[in-house]
């Protein structure tokens, strides 16, 4: 057939059926008989049939593209999210189209793009929910599922939404460092306008409260969600005088640069100082970093979170749903009992 895009009706002549015939084989549709359809699918593979997308979507009215918005790919929180999206839409003969809040403004117009039927759906993880961009979304109806990410009181019961216990993983960690001996703890974490962030920090706060060990506020550091927050952080915290000997950061991403603050500083972890972080990334497991954390199950997370939006898709019209995963502590080398009570101004490094 030299250079000329071979088309659904070259293959049905090929194949002796209508072209309506061939459609339904390539789509694995029931009702054609199963020899008929692996014949099909053969012969269109054989001549190099490739589906136009464009006139299929014409057909059906569905573009089978899920858009995924995610933040800074440079935390490995999202390409573990990412990449489970994309195999459980490709299980479904979804495409992903991934877009990114990195650029200032870009994310907007990309959105506005999303309106005129470019995704069936959106799923949301960027930690961007003040923008006005969510709540527009909403109201255009697009089926949307916001991932890993609390939200505030004025979008709860109007859209899907996928979380852990961000209250619960941070009374975890303020229990299990209190029953380390610790009492000087120390936070490094990211912006409050993050409600995942915030409600982690509150649960942190409020079970350091219960034990009667309220966090001393010069012990806090804040940043964007990122190794260099926890870089600068550690130095802060941990290079002068009354250092706290156990550091709360609120993710692992975090985490992996207060450990460099530390060894930057000469201070064994967890001899004379314990860090813990939060996420249970892959990497995190390492040598190199041991990190005790909070476990949430995000690849799981992200599975239902691609069930949801597909049962939209498919018409469900139930009220929104919230799915909130338990999180569990996770112990490895970076925190242990406290070896140094406090006993005045400790050396300064």
């Amino acid at each position: 057939m030299g250079n000329k895009s071979v088309t659904s009706y070259d293959v049905a002549r090929r194949a002796g059926v209508s072209q309506s015939t061939v459609s339904r084989a390539l789509r694995d549709d029931p009702r054609v008989v199963e020899g008929t359809r692996l014949r099909i699918q053969a012969l269109a593979k054989e001549m190099g049939y490739v589906p136009h997308v464009t006139a299929r979507s014409l057909i059906t009215r569905k573009s089978s593209t899920i858009g995924v918005v995610s933040g800074d790919l440079h935390n490995p929180s999202y390409p573990t999210l990412v990449n489970t999206l994309q195999d459980c839409f490709a299980r479904n003969d979804y495409r992903v189209l991934l877009l990114s809040d990195r650029t200032e403004g870009s994310l907007e117009k990309d959105i506005l793009a999303l309106r005129g039927g470019l995704v069936d759906g959106v799923v949301f993880i960027s930690s961007r929910l003040d923008s006005p961009i969510v709540s527009e979304m909403i109201d255009w109806k697009i089926p949307l599922v916001i991932l890993n990410r609390d939200v505030d009181d004025r979008l709860v019961g109007r859209v899907d939404r996928v979380t852990s216990d961000n209250i619960g993983g941070g009374r975890l960690v303020a229990e299990n460092l209190v029953a380390m001996g610790h009492t000087r703890i120390g936070l490094i974490s990211g912006p409050l306008e993050n409600p995942s962030i915030r409600l982690r920090e509150k649960g942190f706060r409020d079970g350091l409260d219960a034990l009667g060990v309220p966090i001393d506020e010069r012990y806090i550091h804040r940043g964007a969600v990122d190794a260099a927050t926890g870089l600068a952080g550690g130095l802060a915290l941990l290079g002068g005088k009354e250092r706290p000997t156990a550091v709360f950061c609120a993710t692992d991403y975090i985490a992996y640069g207060t450990l460099d603050a530390a060894k930057r500083l000469d201070l064994e972890v967890p001899g004379e100082v314990s860090v813990v972080g939060y996420n249970d990334l892959q990497q995190s497991s390492w040598a190199i970093f041991d990190l005790t954390t909070v476990r949430q199950p995000l690849e799981d997370m992200a599975a239902a979170a691609a069930d949801l939006l597909l049962a939209r898709i498919y018409g469900d019209e139930s009220e929104a749903v919230h799915r909130n995963f338990d999180v569990a502590w996770v112990e490895r080398g970076s925190a242990a009992p406290c070896a140094m009570p406090f006993t005045g101004a400790v050396d300064d490094r």
